[in-house]
């Protein structure tokens, strides 16, 4: 099937294609081999232990998946979702309201990564209830959040899964969305970040969406340049679509997972 190269901000973003594409179980894509898992298995270790812990936490780029606020839930009073894409807004403010339930087989696993003896329901309550707002954000400017009901509110942690690589295509463009995103941190607060690396695209139906290409080295040289001192950087061991001439879904060679602390300047 022929796709159409385009940015999140030419086209509108499809989320139930997405969901259904590399979430339709804990293991994702197969074409992914298993990446889904390698961020669950990563983001549910980082949180459980409580060491990362605060009053706000901010989720940027959501998407429709607030897997990542599951994981952290637990340690934090007041959480902030939000999104670039109106449709992703409007499928999380869905979910919050009870009108779908798409996540049910991946909070499931996290649960049991967990170690809870928490129900599955009163989780996603538990998780509901502290989200507080569900909001627009842009990396790509200054103020990435501009929402009057936080705008100005620095956080005690901030999440971003799949997000920084995707809102850029050039490195420069990259760099300044991490330094944009750490305007929105407190001093010694956190950022836990997923990503992937040496991607120029992902699929989304029958849109091909870019992605800025970034190797370790440049992953490490960026946020240490940007004032972040890196706690911990796991990679997968996985070698992704690196097999395959031509990736349909996907050119990604590697996936990781990072926490990283903001430095006084």
């Amino acid at each position: 099937m022929s796709t159409v190269l385009t940015t999140h901000k030419d086209v509108s973003f499809d989320p139930e294609t997405y969901v259904s594409t590399y979430y339709s179980s804990v293991t994702g894509h197969e074409e992914e081999g298993g990446m889904l898992q390698f961020f669950l298995d990563g983001l549910s270790d980082v949180f459980k232990s409580g060491a990362i812990t605060g009053i706000r936490l901010l989720d940027i780029g959501t998407g429709p998946i607030p897997h990542t606020a599951f994981c952290a839930a637990p340690w934090f009073k007041e959480i902030i979702l939000s999104d670039f894409s109106e449709k992703n807004l409007e499928f999380l403010q869905n979910w919050k309201d009870g009108k779908i339930n798409h996540m049910g087989h991946i909070f499931e696993y996290l649960l049991q990564m967990d170690t809870s003896s928490s129900s599955l329901e009163k989780r996603q309550d538990e998780l509901k209830m502290k989200i507080k707002h569900i909001i627009k954000c842009d990396v790509t400017q200054p103020n990435p959040i501009v929402s009057t009901p936080v705008d100005g509110v620095v956080f005690d942690a901030i999440t971003s899964s799949l997000c920084l690589e995707a809102a850029s295509t050039t490195l420069q463009d990259y760099a300044k969305s991490v330094r944009n995103l750490r305007g929105l941190l407190k001093c010694g607060g956190h950022l836990v970040l997923v990503g992937v690396l040496e991607q120029t695209f992902y699929r989304v139906g029958d849109f091909r969406f870019q992605c800025t290409y970034i190797s370790k080295d440049q992953l490490q040289d960026i946020y240490q340049k940007e004032g972040f001192e890196i706690i911990s950087l796991k990679y997968s061991n996985e070698k992704y679509s690196a097999h395959k001439e031509e990736n349909e879904y996907s050119d990604c060679k590697n996936a990781f997972l990072m926490v990283a602390k903001k430095l006084e300047h």
